[in-house]
């Protein structure tokens, strides 16, 4: 799932829910359970293997990404103000929706070849639903219109 996703699953959560002792675990498990709807990422392992490195291209594809998340999470923050407190909560909440791709970054942007990362990829990419492009993307839209849909009640 793109990030961007990640990101809005993990605010949504935490803006619906409100309790960070109830949320923030929801919002980092969510990561793991969308990665098992069937989605389109940009094939950053195979990219990786073949080139030894990510090309500028898909660099910034996740670049893009990261930022459109970054927004979203940012938006819902800012609805809930003055409540600071619930402010940080989604920020929060977003930032553990991602924090499994997260840990990867050292692996792909700085060649860092841990256990522990190889580890993770490994696990990630055994419960990836992967799918071509255009229907990928176009699950992604459809789940995307759906969480701003919950937003909206």
């Amino acid at each position: 799932m793109l990030e961007s996703l990640h990101s809005l699953t993990g605010a949504v959560i935490a803006y619906k829910i409100g309790n960070p002792a109830l949320s923030l675990p929801l919002a980092f498990i969510s990561h793991f359970v969308i990665d098992l709807f069937p989605h389109w990422n940009p094939g950053i392992n195979h990219e990786k293997k073949k080139l030894g490195y990510l090309s500028p291209q898909t660099t910034s594809l996740i670049f893009l990404d990261c930022l459109l998340g970054l927004f979203f999470s940012l938006y819902l923050s800012l609805k809930v103000l003055p409540n600071i407190s619930h402010a940080l909560f989604i920020l929060a909440g977003s930032f553990l929706a991602i924090l499994p791709d997260l840990a990867e970054a050292p692996f792909f942007f700085l060649n860092s070849q841990t256990p522990f990362l190889k580890k993770l990829i490994k696990f990630q990419s055994r419960y990836q639903w992967s799918v071509p492009l255009w229907p990928g993307i176009i699950l992604q839209v459809v789940y995307g219109f759906l969480l701003f849909c919950l937003l909206a009640r």
